[in-house]
């Protein structure tokens, strides 16, 4: 019966990788394969560290244009930013109501809880009142007029770009990103954009404009390219969806720059992005403190050493064609992506009738749950079973069989081709909505493995009354706990912000991989060696046997991991993954018969005790 089902579950398999075929030359015809990138700074941390170092703005922008930086990023206007400019005066009612009664004057007359603002420079803050959801009182202070609006809106309250800024960066030939920020209620979205920009890339958590004015938005948006900030979902954006023209943009938080990131590790995440995630806009931002070494000269060592490096990689650094409309009429069919689900399906199937008795159901049904739980009924809950199944298959099916490794990768590949096929959508391709459930991308598998060769060994109870009986010793112990720090530090070092960062050496490699062909993942290189060695190990005993090959298992993982970033370029993880595995592979069987000579030492060395 079990027979049965297995062929049953591998033929179904089979058939649904033909929908999930089309799928994929369907996504290939229509990614992008350009090789332009743009470079912005941060005018608000340029301006940062222009003061700190006792420097023009402006002429520390020129500086750094000189070494190759193309762009700045302005801001919209707030009361505060106008007053630092001198084309406005701001204050909040309070403080002016305590500066007259801490000279003796009476206090004014004003509406409670205010930020008061004033032209200094003619219609200076005409564009703040056009834009604010109620008009602002007008309140006469010693024959001035002052414009009243409800609370402390001092660094919010949207007040359109300064067009002096504007136009002196564009005449300096800067290419230029506009700021936009959202308030309650914000009229007349995109009527003020200015023309001399190039990309918006909008402030905060939401985009201007929402909720209320979404349409006013789209409508202003089309001669612009419109950032993805990569890791910051903005509120509002999934209206803009397949309305406006867009670009993926990679930046760093302020403090994460200035505290963790040294200049080789900015430029290689940056390349990394463009090279491999599609990311046309590096937003940078300039050391604006001393934690990393001098800020000047670190700053300057991201910019030549990004330019160098982008060059190398065959990147045009420039402003980007804002007439682009990235992945146009890309609308997989839904039939199709269900066709293809079955053979996931097909693989929770195979994972069931890998465990022995009852246990196979189980786990599998726990494993369907646990993807519901993590992304409902919908097609990313399918793609996140192809990621968590797919990894274990192959070494639980085939894990005496000295070329496993082989059929494990091959299996590995099946699943990441229904992963993508069922995944990828417009959304998806563009990061506006990020695969769910990675981290148990990389935990479920090897858990799945270990419990699958636990279970082969030994029933449950019996290894509940083993493992209670068993004295603790030290040397397992440590192994134990070697292997348990290994698997959070997978955890702990993914993504762009990682609580521990790459070491010196592992930038090193890093570069000079990168030199040759797409990166691939560290935890390939070290999984696939563990795996070669768990199936061509004769004589290793279970214990070690089993997480040599849940190495293995990870290896497999950070395969699906690599696919589930849809808004990577399929070449590109295929050749990453190409790459890791022949790299891995290799270097398995160079340390198989040092692995056999360790052995064969170790039994003599216990022997003799």
């Amino acid at each position: 019966m079990r027979e049965r089902a297995r062929r049953a579950a591998w033929a179904l398999l089979a058939v649904s990788l033909l929908p999930a075929a089309w799928l994929i030359f369907e996504r290939l015809g229509v990614e992008d394969g350009t090789r332009d990138v743009a470079m912005v700074m941060d005018h608000e941390a340029l301006a940062e560290q222009a003061s700190a170092l006792g420097r023009d703005t402006f002429e520390l922008a020129r500086h750094y244009q000189d070494l190759g930086l193309t762009g700045i990023a302005l801001y919209e206007q707030t009361p505060e930013s106008l007053a630092e400019s001198g084309r406005a005066a701001a204050a909040l009612g309070s403080e002016l109501t305590a500066a007259a009664l801490a000279a003796g004057r009476p206090a004014p007359e004003l509406p409670p809880n205010v930020t008061l603002v004033r032209d200094v420079a003619p219609g200076a803050t005409a564009r703040m009142r056009a834009k604010a959801a109620t008009p602002p009182a007008e309140v006469q202070l010693a024959g001035t007029t002052w414009y009243a609006f409800s609370g402390d809106v001092m660094e919010v309250q949207p007040g359109g770009p300064d067009p002096a800024a504007v136009q002196r960066y564009a005449d300096a030939g800067f290419d230029l990103a506009y700021r936009p920020r959202n308030a309650p209620g914000l009229r007349q979205v995109g009527r003020d954009f200015p023309p001399e920009a190039r990309y918006l890339v909008h402030a905060g958590l939401d985009v201007a404009g929402h909720p209320h004015d979404l349409r006013g938005l789209v409508e202003g948006s089309q001669a612009y390219l419109t950032a993805i900030i990569e890791g910051t979902p903005q509120d509002g954006f999934e209206a803009l969806r397949g309305k406006v023209p867009t670009v993926r943009l990679l930046s760093f938080n302020q403090d994460y720059v200035n505290r963790r990131l040294a200049p080789e590790e900015l430029v290689d995440k940056y390349l990394l992005a463009a090279s491999e995630r599609n990311v046309r806009l590096l937003y940078l931002r300039p050391y604006t403190e001393q934690q990393q070494g001098a800020m000047l000269a670190n700053t300057e060592a991201v910019i030549t050493g990004l330019r160098r490096t982008l060059a190398a990689e065959g990147f045009t650094v420039g402003p980007l064609p804002t007439a682009r409309d990235e992945l146009a009429g890309y609308d997989p069919a839904p039939w199709l992506r269900l066709a293809a689900a079955l053979g996931v399906l097909a693989g929770l199937a195979l994972l069931a009738t890998s465990y022995p008795g009852a246990w196979g159901p189980g786990i599998a049904l726990g494993v369907a749950a646990l993807c519901l739980a993590a992304a409902g009924a919908s097609f990313d809950a399918i793609a996140l079973a192809a990621a968590l199944v797919f990894p274990v298959l192959g070494y639980a099916l085939f894990a005496n069989d000295r070329a496993a490794w082989l059929r494990a990768t091959a299996v590995t590949l099946a699943g990441a081709a229904l992963l993508v096929a069922v995944g990828s959508d417009r959304a998806s391709v563009l990061a506006l909505a990020p695969f769910r459930g990675v981290a148990a991308t990389l935990v479920v598998p090897p858990a799945l493995y270990l419990a699958h060769a636990a279970l082969r060994h030994r029933g449950a109870a019996a290894w509940v009354r083993t493992l209670w009986a068993q004295p603790i010793r030290i040397g397992p112990a440590a192994l134990v706990m070697v292997a348990l720090a290994a698997l959070a530090l997978v955890v702990i070092r993914r993504g762009n912000t990682p609580l521990i960062g790459a070491s010196a050496l592992e930038l090193e490699v890093r570069e000079a991989l990168s030199s040759w062909f797409a990166r691939p993942r560290f935890k390939e290189l070290l999984g696939h060696p563990l795996g070669v060695l768990g199936v061509t190990g004769e004589g290793w005993p279970a214990w070690i046997r089993a997480p040599l090959l849940t190495g293995g298992v990870i290896a497999q993982a950070s395969i699906l991991n690599s696919f589930s970033h849809y808004h990577t370029p399929l070449a590109v993880s295929l050749e990453r993954t190409v790459v890791a595995l022949t790299l891995g592979v290799a270097l398995g069987y160079l340390l198989v018969p040092l692995a056999r000579l360790a052995l064969r030492l170790a039994r003599g060395w216990l022997a003799r005790a």
